[in-house]
């Protein structure tokens, strides 16, 4: 739990407000307006979902916290949650001195030091922001007064003089805007948010993993605002954005993908975007067991598959946890081996020391265009022992079955419902492989967004293996290992001693006599993956560290290691 989680205890909203100016003129402001005060809860969990009534405060990344609102039914907007981003604001006085640093700043840019990294650049500029300013505290006599701002007599370099909380909101504004996310950093601040979705001028809504779906209080007011801006994020990611190109797809800083429609006789209610937010810790194998995404044995299976390199598709709907999904399972490859990833928004995360990550490239010249096509052909040259493909959605699909065909593994997210649906979408336009190569693909995974318990949840639903083209039938033969029950919210192995992939394809390569004493290799691996959730071993970092153990130590360090290893938190 980060430090700032860790200041204000659960109830305590007075400390709150003493310590953020703007959270207490929040909280007053709306306790004179609807006569009721929030509670802060603190750090956000599901739990809070129980709440009643629904008015609280939880804090996302300081000086960022959130208010959570549902209006009675008889008031103006009642039975909406309603979300509202809690950050500094400047004042008129403090807002001419943010223009006057800004200008400063830019035009000193030119002999400020070299950055690499967005973390580089904002202790930069905080260091710049320090020398121009001066606290109040520190003024003499040598001082004046200038308008309604303060500036050292004799010093050429303009610095002015402001309070310790005007040089906090001051920094916190000025890095927001000019390295960060503007006006959206309250919302892509907060992890409990999932996707994000902006109309013309409409008050933004999101899909938030506790409440659902939520309105904010933020939106733009003017269409030239709302199309600057998306010029100037869609240039920041790389793929400018205009009247003529009015629809780019892209990855924001934080690795969250966007959508932009740009242009108004696109878009007629006016610009608009969807962001996908994704955490920024990858989530582990691990964690999605805790979750109920998959079982320890469902794991325990891909752990085997991928360690002896076979190709696997992670399908189902959008926004089903496709993604995440796949890079939680990555560090199931042995770790001394190459790794290509091939994608049109950077999302995959590979942990291997020898990771290559293509990326496509767009351009109104097609020569200068690098498709995902050409990326997969720069891979096979390369002799990667895996291929990662972000998503598989037309022709790529076939040079990636083609890649397959040479010996080289793929994983992939697609979408598709099922394996009939897969089997059709790939052997129709405009992926057209021919149904007698589809077994070059080994297995597939099925995820989907459910309801449980009220709450919606991620599952995979089951796991089909592919075993062959049969010409008798000109079809694909196909088995489900795996299957889940939305009753009981179980999954359940239907794959003992009938696994064509166990018992005929890895069991060799692992070296076992009896091929059926494959499954009791994969139940000790389910077992050791248990053992990891039960001793909360569930950061990504742990993870991998742990398997990483595995395949360069062996099952006998591992598996002591388990018991004995240190979690990244507890460090």
């Amino acid at each position: 739990m980060a430090d700032e989680e860790l200041k204000f205890a659960r109830g305590d909203l007075a400390s709150v407000m003493a310590a953020h100016n703007h959270v207490a003129e929040w909280v007053n402001d709306f306790e004179k307006k609807y006569g009721s005060r929030p509670v802060y809860y603190g750090p956000l969990d599901r739990d809070a979902k129980k709440q009643r009534p629904l008015n609280l405060i939880y804090i996302t990344k300081e000086p960022v916290f959130v208010h959570i609102y549902e209006p009675p039914a008889d008031e103006d907007g009642g039975g909406q949650v309603l979300w509202f981003g809690l950050e500094p604001q400047l004042n008129e006085e403090e807002e001419n001195i943010r223009r006057d640093l800004v200008e400063t700043l830019l035009q000193e840019a030119p002999s400020a030091p070299t950055f690499t990294t967005d973390s580089e650049f904002e202790t930069i500029l905080g260091q710049m922001i320090d020398r121009y300013t001066i606290l109040d505290t520190e003024a003499n006599i040598g001082t004046r007064r200038r308008g309604r701002m303060w500036e050292i007599v004799g010093l050429e370099d303009k610095r002015v003089v402001v309070s310790n909380a005007q040089r906090d909101r001051l920094r916190y504004i000025i890095v927001r805007d000019l390295i960060k996310n503007g006006p959206l950093e309250t919302l892509l601040s907060d992890e409990m948010l999932e996707d994000i979705h902006s109309v013309g001028l409409k008050h933004i809504h999101m899909d938030h993993k506790v409440f659902g779906t939520v309105a904010s209080n933020i939106r733009f007011r003017e269409r030239d605002t709302l199309a600057r801006y998306l010029r100037s994020m869609s240039e920041r990611i790389g793929r400018p954005v205009s009247d003529n190109n009015p629809i780019i797809d892209g990855a924001l800083l934080d690795g969250s993908r966007i959508n932009i429609i740009f242009s108004d006789d696109v878009s007629m209610l006016g610009p608009s975007f969807t962001i996908r937010k994704f955490a920024e810790e990858t989530i582990s194998i691990t964690q999605l067991i805790q979750w109920g995404t998959m079982s320890s044995q469902v794991a325990a299976y891909i752990w085997l598959c991928l360690e002896y390199g076979m190709s696997v598709l992670v399908s189902g709907e959008t926004a089903s946890g496709k993604t995440t999904t796949l890079n939680a399972i990555l560090p199931f490859i042995d770790h001394n081996v190459k790794i290509y990833s091939a994608e049109d928004t950077p999302e995959v995360k590979v942990a291997h020391k020898i990771w290559q990550r293509l990326v496509t490239r767009s351009s109104k010249n097609e020569d200068s265009s690098v498709e995902m096509f050409d990326l997969l052909k720069a891979a096979l040259r390369s002799r990667p022992r895996y291929i990662i493909i972000g998503e598989i959605r037309g022709v790529e699909g076939a040079t990636a079955f083609q890649a397959m065909q040479t010996g080289h593994p793929v994983i992939a997210t697609f979408h598709a419902s099922s394996i009939v649906k897969m089997i059709q979408r790939f052997t129709g336009d405009p992926i057209n492989v021919p149904i007698r190569f589809f077994d070059n693909l080994n297995f597939a995974i099925f995820q989907e967004v459910t309801e449980t318990n009220g709450n919606l949840v991620r599952r995979i639903t089951g796991v089909d293996e592919v075993i062959g083209y049969n010409k008798h039938s000109d079809g694909v033969l196909t088995r489900g290992m795996f299957e889940w029950d939305p009753i009981k919210d179980k999954h359940y192995f239907r794959g003992m001693f009938q696994s064509h992939l166990l018992e005929n394809k890895i069991a060799a390569q692992a070296g076992f006599a009896n091929k059926r004493d494959i499954y009791d290799e994969m139940l000790r691996r389910s077992s050791a993956l248990d053992r990891m959730v039960n001793r909360d071993l569930t950061h990504y970092d742990d993870v991998f560290g742990l398997l990483n153990v595995y395949y360069n130590s062996g099952w006998e360090t591992f598996d002591s290691a388990v018991d004995s290893w240190v979690s990244q938190k507890d460090r």
